[in-house]
């Protein structure tokens, strides 16, 4: 796992020094840098994955190696996740309708394999987030909820931690114009990200998150 370029926050990175010297130790002969990805934009999301990955190694148990209780609050700076759309004005809502339509229909959306798919998906959460959308903590919770509807439980746990503990492995998505993102964001900070989304979103599923107040 290469090293964060970009800090973002005191908690997001000691969870991912964390997951990083736990992923050192368990693979020692990893090569230390990663091999050539693609950029995932529009019709490049719906490319085949590269054969070799390490989601066929994840079980549940994978969990133990996440600290859910340093991840980034839910209405932090970083990584937000909306508890629900309740605050939205009708107009909002409705641009958030139209946006929502838009992903459902994007490529990247429709990623035959399913780990990839939600990589692809966890990514956009984090565009949002670094892109200061103006839905930053909607996005995750639209993306959340379509994930939990479309994807087999244990699957998409088990794909979760894919993204969260093997960040650099999948193809990336740094830009996504049919969604509103034009411009590239540093792929290494939009890994680490979309990780930590990952993270909450599996600790979601585990009934580990949200923090008990």
């Amino acid at each position: 796992m290469r090293g964060r370029l970009i800090p973002v926050g005191l908690s997001v990175g000691v969870f991912v020094a964390a997951v990083a010297a736990t992923m050192n130790a368990a693979e020692p002969t990893r090569p230390q840098t990663r091999p050539s990805t693609t950029t995932a934009s529009t019709t490049q999301a719906a490319v085949a994955t590269r054969p070799a990955n390490s989601y066929s190694k994840i079980t549940e148990k994978d969990a133990e190696q996440i600290n859910f209780d340093l991840l980034p609050g839910d209405m932090d700076f970083v990584t937000p996740v909306a508890a629900d759309l309740d605050n939205l004005d009708d107009g909002s809502r409705k641009r958030l309708v139209e946006w929502a339509d838009k992903l459902n229909d994007w490529p990247g959306a429709k990623e035959e394999k399913v780990p990839q798919r939600v990589r692809n998906l966890l990514h956009v959460c984090a565009l949002a987030d670094m892109a200061h959308s103006e839905f930053e903590g909607e996005t995750a919770y639209v993306i959340f909820e379509k994930l939990k509807s479309e994807v087999d439980k244990d699957e998409l746990i088990k794909s979760c931690l894919w993204v969260a503990l093997y960040l650099n492995e999948g193809r990336a998505v740094t830009r996504a114009p049919e969604l509103g993102w034009d411009e590239e964001i540093d792929e290494d900070s939009l890994r680490e990200r979309a990780g930590v989304y990952a993270a909450k979103l599996a600790g979601r599923l585990l009934g580990k998150l949200p923090k008990k107040e």
